[in-house]
């Protein structure tokens, strides 16, 4: 069902991260026992990811970059951000006071870029507001912004979405792959969950009955299939997703959401020859399917259904403005970026390659465009966009 492997082929921890890992091991142990013997594995990552003081993304170790687990877009210089602000800079240029929201800024690298980006075009009037629950990188975000906050950049945290508390944008880079997720497995009877039990002080698979959102969403993906997958089928279905778009749309009073993130069109995730599903592991740049090993330490993850996400912006009334590979999308915005001139170097063109080749980052990762247009005006254009996607995601 998921790629093997073992403790031997991964890097070994420290002392001191492992005893780490079994703190959280035995709260783990703990919420299996009086769940009566298994746990949803929605229930696992979270606990894996966010338990406070012990989850992945809750403690201070290094996630990003070359000393942590895996590198994101960002690390690749600022060309993301490039694209970002090539992308929405007509929106926020035409608005008042305009207010760009960023949940889950990890290192506050992204923001960063982003500001010095929207200076350079004038537009040192727009607020910049972080959503972050892990306090580690709330704090590494501080330390990053203070000398733009010092010059007079207006940076804030804020705790929680609140209707309608913002005009300009939404950015949320590799957000909503960090939600926790369930695994089901097509059975001849039907569908199960995959739960999670433990034998001694080990974890494993093993099959249970659906619970009531997981059996909502699964009618709500085979509805948009031409019919259920075969016997022997697994992969990933995320219920809070919907929840997590729509409250985001809430927020928004006007103009645009941009999720940018691994994932595919709710056809292409759920295809019958993806029949092993999208989980997978991160620990010091091995990537492996093994969510067992090391809990605490590693990052569990799976792809994004973007169908899930433009449902459920449609049902808070915001259309689908755009949807591409990010490898168009940002291949795209950079030719109408006069900012960006000269020849590129050589880390600069590697770099850039990571993000734009399909290989690599170019067609695994996607950017979806929502928009709520202020005072009927027309959505934006998404640079890149893919309009066959597109309509797949209006299924």
């Amino acid at each position: 069902m998921f790629p093997e492997a073992t403790q031997g082929e991964l890097p070994q921890p420290e002392s001191t991260a492992l005893a780490h890992s079994e703190r959280l091991r035995e709260r783990m142990i703990a919420a299996i026992d009086k769940a009566g013997g298994t746990l949803p594995f929605s229930r696992y990552v979270e606990m894996a990811l966010y338990e406070p003081g012990l989850g992945y993304y809750s403690a201070g170790t290094a996630k990003f970059g070359a000393a942590g687990d895996f590198v994101t877009a960002v690390d690749q210089g600022d060309f993301l951000a490039r694209a970002i602000v090539t992308t929405l800079a007509p929106r926020l240029a035409a608005m008042a006071d305009p207010v760009i929201l960023e949940p889950g800024g990890g290192t506050g690298q992204l923001a960063k870029d982003i500001l010095r980006l929207l200076a350079e075009r004038g537009l040192e009037r727009v607020a910049y507001r972080m959503l972050e629950p892990s306090p580690d990188l709330r704090a590494r975000q501080a330390e990053l912004l203070a000398p733009l906050i010092a010059d007079g950049a207006r940076v804030s945290w804020i705790d929680r979405l609140e209707p309608a508390s913002i005009t300009g944008a939404i950015i949320a880079n590799e957000v909503a792959d960090a939600l926790p997720f369930d695994r089901v497995l097509r059975t001849e009877s039907g569908w199960a969950q995959l739960a999670v039990e433990r034998a001694g002080r080990e974890f494993r698979w093993c099959q249970a009955a659906l619970n009531h959102s997981q059996r909502n969403e699964i009618d709500a993906v085979c509805g948009d299939l031409d019919g259920p997958p075969a016997p022997g089928y697994a992969s990933e279905i995320r219920p809070l997703l919907s929840g997590w778009v729509a409250a985001l749309c809430a927020a928004l009073a006007a103009g645009e959401i941009l999720l940018i993130d691994y994932g595919l069109s709710r056809r292409e995730y759920y295809h019958p020859q993806r029949a092993s599903g999208t989980l997978m592991c991160h620990y010091r740049h091995r990537a492996h399917g093994d969510p067992f090993i090391y809990p605490g330490l590693q990052d569990i993850t799976a792809w994004v259904d973007f169908s899930a996400c433009a449902h459920a912006a449609h049902t808070q009334e915001m259309s689908t403005a755009g949807y591409a590979t990010q490898g168009g999308w940002i291949a795209a915005a950079l030719e109408t970026d006069a900012s960006l001139s000269g020849t590129l170097d050589i880390v600069q063109a590697a770099r850039l390659r990571t993000l734009l080749l399909p290989g690599e980052m170019g067609e695994r990762f996607k950017a979806l465009l929502l928009s709520r247009p202020p005072g009927g005006a027309a959505p934006l254009a998404l640079p890149g966009r893919d309009p066959v996607s597109n309509t797949h995601l209006t299924l």
